[in-house]
């Protein structure tokens, strides 16, 4: 069974939109619903207050991009066949085709944290991945978090499965989202996916809590990254229960920067320095080891911020101390954390 939501981000729902569920309703015998976004974000959370339906699946039409009824029952003819658990349509307008990015549960992380835009106007999902999702401003995002189910469960999905030709002037109604949507739609992709699955690089069967550790200091980076001071503290009590590591030292350094705290960035970040010395050149005991490119850089950095911290210059001491960290290792930099932010 399809259950269709035509949808629109404008404030006063367009008539086009009514025509075209009246079109539908006569011609595939579905009623479809034609809503703003905000009662879109109501109308998902009703269908989490019912069972769902291992046999429906919800057509998401952003009513902006798609008003014509030609177009609209190419659309549902498609959905009607689909047999997967999740998938997206493309868009094109001529020579211009916007796509979804292919997500797959190791590229989450990054595609969200660089603030990538989202393509998500045509959307089938199956019912229960509607279930607990919980989202009050944006479709787009809600939609994404259905995805991070759908990936949690291992199931179907379909990015791009069908471009879509557009008869009509369309105007790219691709959604970026803020930081703070980008950080919730990363905390919400931890809850429902294994963290293995979303780094699966590291080395879990013989390291399986140094591994643990370093993807909490990757996610501790991008939430700093993304503003998200809180939730990057969290994650690093998680990393320091598996284990001590310099560049916990260091993501502490960088939020009590951050913060202002001065003093406590500078003790951070000399004792991580003080650690990655230790760990220099790898350890057997360790998963990860850290061989920096140009020690004479770094000693330079290190002499810099011993004399400004003697000079009682504390900001530059952490900045130079900082910049020993980032060149010592380039985990920091990949993240997207920029030693230009911690300048004076």
């Amino acid at each position: 069974m399809l259950r269709i939501i035509l949808w629109s981000s404008q404030a006063q729902l367009l008539q086009e939109g009514k025509t075209l569920a009246k079109i539908l309703a006569q011609e595939t015998n579905i009623l479809p619903l034609v809503l703003s976004e905000e009662s879109t974000l109501e109308e998902i959370a009703k269908l989490q207050q019912r069972e769902s339906l291992t046999d429906t699946t919800t057509l998401f039409v952003k009513l902006d991009s798609i008003s014509d009824a030609s177009t609209a029952l190419q659309v549902v003819n498609t959905a009607q066949d689909y047999k997967g658990d999740y998938a997206t349509f493309s868009l094109s307008n001529g020579a211009e085709v916007w796509t979804t990015p292919e997500l797959t549960a190791d590229t989450l992380v990054q595609a969200i944290s660089e603030h990538q835009t989202w393509m998500m106007d045509v959307t089938i999902v199956r019912d229960e991945f509607i279930q607990q999702v919980t989202e009050a401003h944006s479709v787009t995002a809600a939609l994404l978090k259905m995805a991070f189910r759908a990936m949690g469960e291992h199931s179907q999905i379909d990015w791009n499965i069908e471009n879509v030709s557009l008869n009509s002037h369309f105007q790219n109604s691709e959604a970026r989202l803020s930081s703070s949507q980008c950080a919730d739609l990363l905390r919400y992709a931890l809850a429902v996916i294994n963290i293995e699955d979303l780094f699966p690089r590291h080395s879990w069967e013989e390291y399986p809590e140094e591994s643990a550790a370093a993807c909490y200091h990757s996610l501790a980076a991008k939430f700093i990254a993304l503003g998200e001071l809180p939730t990057a503290r969290e994650c690093l009590v998680q990393s320091d229960q598996l284990e001590d590591s310099p560049r916990s030292l260091a993501l502490k350094g960088i939020i009590a920067m951050h913060e202002g705290e001065v003093l406590s960035a500078v003790a951070n970040m000399v004792s991580s320095l003080q650690e990655y010395e230790r760990r220099k050149g790898g350890e057997s005991s360790h998963y990860l080891s850290f061989s920096p490119n140009n020690l004479e850089i770094i000693n330079s950095r290190l002499q810099s911020g011993l004399s400004a911290l003697n000079e009682q210059r504390n900001d530059k001491a952490a900045e130079f101390f900082t910049d020993a960290v980032f060149e010592f290792d380039g985990f920091y930099k990949e993240c997207g954390l920029e030693l230009s932010k911690y300048s004076s």
